[in-house]
């Protein structure tokens, strides 16, 4: 079954008995909103775009996890971060609550006042976009974790090959792929190293909480303790894309392949697991 919220997300439901995985895919929607604007050329805001990372994971609802798509581009508003994560000085006069500036004293926020290389760049679509996503995302979490007891959360994006400048680890290169738990906060290290263990069985470098350790989604959403194992993937875009034309390199369906491998043992994982606890 596919349930569509329009313009905001699409929902892909398991095709064979379900297991307790979501997978979220926040940073790849291309829907560009009517009234979004910017001073910036296209290609540039499309670079931050996650592209093809819906594609790499397809095979979820197959192997019995629920895919939660984000039909929005996060250069509009960022669903991976949180509400409050604004620069005060993209606000005219005064917020409702006070805010929590982070992210976005770099510019890379809820709302975007920089593009990935910096150039200014500003929206705000609340509302209307990003608390749907996430009431939509919750109630599949709360959903699945009353069923099974358990949750694998992923959250999922792809990363340049190189630091930019506006991260923390500009001009350094990327492992293929990242995994983050906010350094233990959001998912088990026993959980995160399984994971970690699969992508490097097929020939992939894979780094932990180095550059990225996750962001709004794991925050929110995990809590070990409670039975909800949130982890972050990154996947580097050089494995299966040209960044300068947005063209999928020829690598692509074996990238895509390895993801399925990797979320094969996961959906494993949770079967064995809902079996066990079922006994």
């Amino acid at each position: 079954m596919i349930d569509v919220m329009p313009g905001v997300f699409y929902r892909f439901d398991p095709t064979v008995p379900p297991v307790s995985v979501v997978v979220d895919v926040s940073r790849t929607g291309r829907e560009y909103p009517e009234e979004f604007r910017s001073p910036l050329a296209f290609t540039t805001l499309h670079d931050n775009v996650s592209m093809y990372v819906d594609q790499l994971w397809s095979a979820a609802p197959q192997l019995g996890a629920t895919m939660l798509y984000a039909l929005f581009p996060h250069m509009y508003i960022d669903a991976n971060r949180s509400e409050l994560d604004i620069d005060p000085e993209l606000v005219e006069g005064e917020w409702p609550v006070s805010l929590e500036p982070t992210v976005s004293k770099r510019g890379l926020g809820l709302l975007k006042s920089k593009s990935r290389y910096g150039e200014p760049v500003q929206e705000n679509r609340l509302a209307t976009y990003h608390r749907p996503y996430h009431r939509e995302l919750r109630s599949l979490i709360d959903r699945h974790r009353a069923a099974y007891g358990f949750v694998y959360h992923l959250s999922c994006h792809c990363m340049s090959a190189v630091g930019a400048p506006t991260h923390p680890d500009a001009g350094n290169p990327r492992a293929d792929f990242c995994l983050g738990n906010l350094n233990g906060k959001t998912a088990s290290t026993e959980f995160i190293e399984s994971v970690a263990e699969e992508i490097r069985k097929l020939g992939r470098t894979c780094t932990i909480n180095d550059p990225y350790s996750g962001g709004e989604l794991n925050a929110r959403y995990g809590d070990p303790a409670g039975g909800v194992e949130s982890i972050m993937v990154e996947i580097n875009k050089k494995l299966f894309m040209d960044v300068n034309t947005f063209l999928k390199t020829p690598d692509f369906d074996r990238v895509k392949s390895d993801v399925s491998q990797v979320l094969i043992a996961i959906t494993r994982r949770a079967r064995e697991k809902q079996v066990h606890r079922a006994r």
